[in-house]
């Protein structure tokens, strides 16, 4: 399971045996009937039928239950998760049951019974991502995940959140960790893996959607981030 290559769905159920470990993939977790005890990092709660949480990868984490139950469980690689989606690590986040992820399990659900779910699932997560991210992410990031295959500047951001130039640069690495320039670069290098794993498109054609003007200024990208070209990358990781 730590080299997983695609994204794996299943319904579980959990003892009160209280084991606790971690592992290189993200897990997101959705009732489906009974109460969960999970204690994830700093997180401590009791997953019911309103609730649903995401533990990032290599986070401590413990599930334990004393009643009937079963969950929807969602094992993510790493290679899937954004950099906002890593930067939950060591807490995890509770989420609300609300229309929008019940559609998301009814989906999910749907597809477990279909033999072909693990490519549907792959087509699937970019909208879980989304979900995953909505609740925290300020206007700017969201610009940028909306933009990447445009030229963006560190100014434009800065207009959206009404800041100026200087304080915006500072703010965003207090907000992600990494510079504006780094984090475009993360989001532009996350979407050329999704279109490498689920299409045929040429390295070059990959480059330019991502906002990239030359095959070259990819396979750097790539080799700073993954020591691999992108080709290697294609072939480590798509589905045989």
């Amino acid at each position: 399971m730590e080299n997983m290559k695609e994204i794996v769905a299943e319904r579980r159920t959990y003892t009160a045996h209280q084991d606790t470990h971690s592992h290189s993939y993200a897990q997101l977790i959705l009732p489906l009937q009974g109460e969960l005890n999970i204690k994830a990092g700093e997180q401590n709660i009791k997953l019911g039928h309103q609730t649903l949480f995401f533990v990032p990868p290599k986070c401590n984490h413990t599930f334990s239950s004393v009643v009937r139950n079963e969950f929807l469980v969602l094992d993510i690689p790493d290679f899937m998760l954004t950099w906002n989606e890593l930067k939950f690590q060591n807490k995890g986040v509770s989420y609300k049951l609300n229309n929008r992820w019940r559609g998301i399990r009814n989906l999910i659900l749907d597809e477990i019974n279909e033999s072909v779910y693990p490519s549907a699932l792959k087509e699937l997560y970019p909208y879980i991502s989304h979900s995953l991210l909505q609740k925290q992410q300020p206007k700017s990031i969201s610009y940028i995940h909306e933009h990447y295959n445009q030229n963006i500047t560190v100014q434009q951001l800065a207009s959206i959140e009404h800041y100026n130039r200087s304080y915006y640069s500072d703010w965003f690495i207090k907000e992600t960790g990494k510079s504006p320039s780094a984090y475009i670069q993360e989001v532009r290098l996350n979407k050329a893996k999704e279109l490498l794993r689920n299409t045929d498109l040429s390295i070059l054609h990959i480059a330019i959607q991502v906002g990239l003007e030359h095959q070259s200024s990819l396979t750097r990208l790539f080799q700073k981030h993954e020591e691999l070209t992108p080709s290697q990358f294609r072939k480590k990781y798509t589905h045989q």
